[in-house]
């Protein structure tokens, strides 16, 4: 695996991205060797999140002090009825500095069945722009983060809260 990213790092690119195999074994091992930072993905659940703790903590063994946090899958409608653990929650349960939360969205399953990524398709996504957003950040932009902490409102909605509400 180093042998493979020196060569890449003859060709100039600037990121070299290795996605980890599910579970801490020999495929993690490779990944990580010639790893000089790292990006965990987890979804809000606490499994999720105490394989993401274990990652963090083998990665820092590994010499990787550099990671970053991607929660993926949130839903603000669960987060609100207290079924979800917030993005909030997750970071402080990690410790690890935000990247960005991507929202759950069917539009995933979708490109990712045609084979389109889903920041190309023509139709604006909130996942897609938190995809694109996240991606900004790391190459060091200052994009903002989206609010997933309320559940999605329509036009409709939005005008019957403006004047109905309290």
């Amino acid at each position: 695996m180093q042998m493979l990213v020196d060569l890449l790092k003859q060709r100039d690119y600037q990121f070299i991205i290795i996605d980890c195999p599910a579970g801490i074994d020999l495929g993690f091992v490779n990944a990580v060797a010639p790893a000089k930072e790292a990006l965990i993905v987890t979804t809000p659940e606490i499994t999720s999140i105490r394989d993401a703790d274990r990652v963090a903590g083998l990665l820092e063994a590994n010499g990787i002090y550099n990671v970053k946090l991607l929660v993926n899958r949130v839903r603000a409608d669960m987060i609100q009825r207290n079924d979800m653990m917030s993005v909030k929650d997750v970071q402080e349960m990690l410790g690890i500095p935000l990247l960005g939360a991507i929202p759950e969205d069917t539009n995933v399953i979708i490109s990712t069945n045609r084979g389109e990524p889903l920041v190309l398709r023509k139709k604006l996504t909130l996942s897609g722009i938190a995809y694109e957003n996240a991606a900004r950040r790391l190459l060091g932009k200052q994009e903002y983060l989206i609010d997933l902490s309320s559940p999605y409102k329509n036009f409709f909605q939005r005008v019957q809260e403006a004047f109905f509400s309290e």
